[in-house]
């Protein structure tokens, strides 16, 4: 595996992430120097004087038996684009691999497609522009370019001035293999519970005294963690105290993540409907038992089907269920079995996931012990995402937002699709990095969006300490959104 020299810049950031697309973690750093294994070959990395004040990158090596070599000049603010762009050429080359989103790392491929749009002004060039300059795949600029056109059209349902909540519970009734999370054991610490309840009803007191006329909320989202996994006396407590204290825009979304089907009941569903949620998530991630044992979730694909059947009953207008591809055992087949069982019961908007390799995961720690780089392409899953795509779109789902995580199987991505009105505005919002977010609870990120700068503040991820420090939570957002 190779070294790449950076010869005229310290542009680590995009070379790591680059190298880390084709080999998975660093191994090594120098101060011009990143090694991903035995340094063969060198790759050289060159950012030099170009013409009519332009700077000339080139990426070159040698290995004795093959060679590459790139050297284009670009405009300066430009040059780490070229960078990235030689040095996954070069990588290409040499390894062999083609990645289905090309040389794009970033979370979020729809801001490229979107810059495409605007620059081409038309979706034909945005297509071949994400094809020709960042080597994406044909499909996956289709996907793009649909969903960034998407995206565009849900924003007009949040006003600019517009907030959106995002509510934390991080409590499960137990940890997935693939999680990394700081979520707590409901079952097993249920004395955090009403103290956690506590001390986000404080920060949203504290804070919506101050933000209240000044700032509307046209989304809120409850998710976590579970939420569900709060007994009815809590979930009521914390839903009525936060939403009474909201000064939320007439149809302002309200979505409730129920996640585990286990931790549905009617009662459950009785108070969610009366907060008036009108979009609830339940989660199966897949419809095979033995996988879902496998994984550590405490439920059964029964116990999915029953809290479908029970939701609808209830009379909540828009239904989401959730699906990963890529969990282990399962094969592309496997997993568009559980797309079909999905489509079975009838939700309005669906979320595929390709399974992401969190760092401190049980299948992130198994899979480093094993040597292996899962976020290599595998064409099989990229095919088993085709399909499920064209199943999709045959149903009357269309994607509307779209993002990615590093160390994900095949490289691929996670992409939400609805039936038409049942797009999430929360989901687009806070993806698109194009509206403020305000965040509650353990670990919650706020964000204050102004044009294209985008501020953030952390609440603290530790409970014990948030439940401290919750009027500290509250001040930190004060501070960002009103100074």
């Amino acid at each position: 595996m190779p070294a790449v020299v950076m010869l005229g810049h310290n542009h680590t950031y995009p070379v790591c992430d680059v190298l880390r697309l084709f080999f998975g973690p660093m191994l090594q750093s120098t101060e011009d120097k990143l090694i991903a294994g035995d340094e063969h070959p060198r790759i050289f990395s060159i950012l030099e004087p170009g013409t009519d004040g332009d700077v000339r990158v080139t990426t070159k090596w040698n290995d004795g038996e093959q060679s590459f070599l790139a050297s284009r000049d670009v405009p300066v603010q430009a040059e780490k684009k070229e960078l990235k762009r030689q040095l996954y050429q070069s990588l290409a080359a040499l390894t062999g691999h083609q990645f289905p989103w090309g040389s794009l790392t970033g979370i979020r491929p729809t801001q490229v497609a979107a810059e495409s749009l605007r620059a081409t002004g038309s979706q034909a060039g945005a297509r071949q522009d994400l094809i020709s300059t960042w080597f994406v795949s044909p499909e996956k600029a289709d996907l793009a370019v649909e969903t960034a056109l998407a995206e565009e059209r849900v924003l007009t349902g949040a006003p600019p001035g517009a907030a959106m909540v995002y509510l934390g519970v991080p409590f499960c009734p137990s940890r997935c293999a693939y999680c990394s999370f700081i979520a707590q054991d409901a079952m097993r610490q249920p004395d955090r519970l009403a103290p956690y309840v506590d001390a986000v009803l404080h920060e949203t007191d504290l804070l919506f005294a101050k933000l209240k006329n000044a700032l509307p909320i046209s989304a809120v989202y409850v998710g976590g963690g579970t939420p569900t996994s709060l007994p009815p006396d809590l979930l009521e407590r914390l839903l009525q105290g936060v939403l009474t204290n909201l000064p939320l825009l007439p149809g302002a979304e309200l979505t409730i993540e129920a996640g585990r089907p286990d931790t549905i009941t009617a009662e459950k569903l009785t108070i969610i409907r009366a907060a008036g949620a009108g979009r609830l998530c339940i989660n199966p991630q897949t419809f095979h038992d033995r996988t879902l044992e496998r994984i550590g979730r405490q439920h059964n694909s029964a116990q999915t089907r029953e809290a479908c059947y029970l939701a609808r009953e209830m009379g909540f207008p828009s239904l989401n269920m959730d699906l990963i591809a890529g969990l282990s055992g399962e094969t592309p087949e496997d997993f568009l079995q559980s797309l079909q069982e999905t489509l079975d019961l009838g939700p309005d908007s669906i979320t595929l996931h390709s399974l992401a390799m969190k760092r401190s995961s049980r299948l992130d720690q198994a899979s480093r012990e094993r040597g292996e780089h899962p976020g290599l392409p595998n064409p099989a899953f990229e095919e088993g995402l085709a399909a499920a795509r064209k199943r999709l779109d045959q149903a009357g789902f269309k994607p509307y937002y779209l993002y990615r995580q590093k160390d994900v199987v095949g490289g691929l991505e996670n992409t939400g699709y609805a039936r038409p009105g049942h797009e999430s505005i929360y989901n687009v919002g806070m993806m698109s990095d194009r509206r403020s977010i305000i965040g509650l609870g353990s670990g919650a990120m706020s964000k204050l969006v102004s044009g294209s700068r985008v501020e953030r503040v952390p609440n603290l991820k530790d409970i014990a300490e948030y439940i401290r420090r919750s009027s500290e939570m509250a001040m930190r957002k004060i501070n960002l959104f009103i100074g």
